[in-house]
């Protein structure tokens, strides 16, 4: 019937006032996902009804599909509603899934890395309750095959305990109950559901090239909240418009209103993550009492990134020699109170440590090639450097993020880090010494390591 996108939200909520249809599907962000499913269920349900909500892992399709044809005792309208559902999942969406694993770690959230990771396993045909599919057990080649996409490289053998700690037995009991449930959703879809219940499906990554998806555009309604990744400015154009939005519209409806600076401080400091866009612009409303504006002040004491964060932030894009990136970061850090000595130390301790990696590659003794595959690092270099107990602690991280420190120190020179521990010093008794403003000596540092000595072997 159509595809609605974000812009056209207001159309789909008057149409379903007019004509609902049977079926649902939202694609895309979850948070965003759930919004305007929730938009969209205040209007279906205006005459009454209730939401049956189902999460996708535990869902037995032939369950649904026979509720779906049964004319309900309760009274109105009844909307089944299935988060997550795994009908439209393929290899195509396995490198989706798999990116979104790894952020939910980065994050600290296994339960939500499990989630994805189950869920790029079902869609490639492999159980997540059995032993013999753990993912970590199979070799790059065979990796490349089930999922579609090159292996990450490095020890993966953690994926194995996130498995066992998560999993739910009723996983494995929902995805073997039914074989083609998307088949079997269509059949009974084609011959007709009970009056009065409809059918709402969420999904973060579907693959459009399924018969059910195509079945669903031309029959049903999907609704496409998809937002472009990366950090082209194309993609971040797109990203920063729906981000404004869920902002202005979160203000008005708690009766505030927002200085204009803070709006960009805001969006600087969270990112691209709806979710905490809301919650946060909910928490500065909240915290007003009986005044109306928000000011720079109330967003500098209540949301200030973290020092941790913030500290790694500022070596990445060092490492990565965007200079403009690093400036933005230091700004941050002392405008949130983070001292120019703590950032000094930061800097220091980073340097200490690409030098000291950058010498231990030059040693032939353990094997580093630039450019070397994470898992022939792993392999072949991190056992013979470990065997040093001199460097125990420097070399007592992860394997990979210590396989990509590495390959940061790899891209430097002995002399240009070298040269980056005199420039902090002198920056360090600048600072000590003298009453130059710390974001001056800051940025002077950053531009001296990044843009000056440009010979790097």
């Amino acid at each position: 019937m159509a595809v609605f996108t974000r812009e056209k939200l207001p159309d789909l909520l008057a149409t379903a006032r007019q004509q609902p249809s049977t079926v649902y599907l939202f694609v895309g962000d979850r948070f965003l996902c759930r919004q305007a499913c929730a938009r969209l269920e205040e209007v279906l349900l205006a005459d009454g009804g209730t939401v049956h909500a189902l999460d996708g892992e535990n869902e037995a399709p032939a369950t649904t599909v026979s509720r779906l044809q049964s004319f309900s005792l309760l009274p109105g309208r009844q909307i089944y509603r299935i988060s997550d559902t795994r009908l439209f999942h393929s290899k195509k969406v396995a490198k989706g899934l798999w990116t979104r694993v790894v952020s939910a770690l980065g994050d600290n959230k296994p339960e939500m890395a499990a989630r994805h990771l189950r869920a790029m396993m079902t869609s490639c045909g492999l159980d997540p309750a059995s032993f013999d599919d753990d993912p970590a057990k199979l070799t790059a080649g065979e990796w490349k095959q089930r999922f579609d996409f090159p292996h990450p490289g490095g020890d993966l053998s953690w994926i194995t305990g996130l498995l066992k700690e998560e999993t739910n037995k009723k996983t494995a009991a929902a995805g073997t109950a039914d074989r083609e449930p998307a088949a079997l959703l269509r059949k009974a879809l084609e011959s007709g559901v009970a009056k009065n219940n409809i059918l709402i499906l969420l999904a973060e990554e579907v693959d459009k090239r399924k018969k059910f998806y195509k079945y669903l555009k031309k029959n049903q309604v999907i609704v496409d909240l998809s937002v472009e990744k990366g950090t082209g400015s194309k993609a971040q154009k797109v990203q920063r418009g729906v981000l404004v939005e869920l902002i202005t519209t979160t203000v008005r409806e708690m009766g505030k209103t927002m200085a204009p600076q803070v709006m960009d401080q805001l969006l600087d400091r969270i990112g691209f993550y709806p979710v905490a866009v809301v919650m946060e612009t909910e928490k500065l409303c909240l915290s007003l009492g009986e005044r109306n504006r928000i000011e720079l002040n109330d967003l500098n004491a209540l949301i200030g990134r973290t020092r941790q964060e913030a500290l790694f932030e500022l070596t990445g894009a060092i490492g990565d020699r965007q200079p403009a990136r690093a400036l933005t970061i230091a700004g941050h850090l002392l405008n949130n109170q983070v001292h120019p000595l703590a950032i000094i130390a930061t800097l220091r301790n980073y340097a200490r440590k690409l030098l000291l990696f950058k010498v231990l590659q030059l040693q032939p003794q353990y094997g580093y090639i630039p450019g070397m595959p994470a898992n022939n690092f792993q392999r072949q270099c991190l056992p013979a450097l470990k065997h040093q107990s001199r460097w125990k602690q420097e070399l007592s991280g992860h394997p990979y993020a210590l396989y990509m420190q590495f390959t940061t120190a790899s891209g430097f020179s002995v002399t240009r880090l070298q040269d980056w521990l005199q420039l902090i010093l002198r920056a360090e008794q600048r600072l000590k010494g003298s009453p130059l403003d710390p974001l001056t000596v800051l940025h002077h540092l950053l531009l001296s390591m990044l843009i000056t000595h440009d010979h790097d072997a």
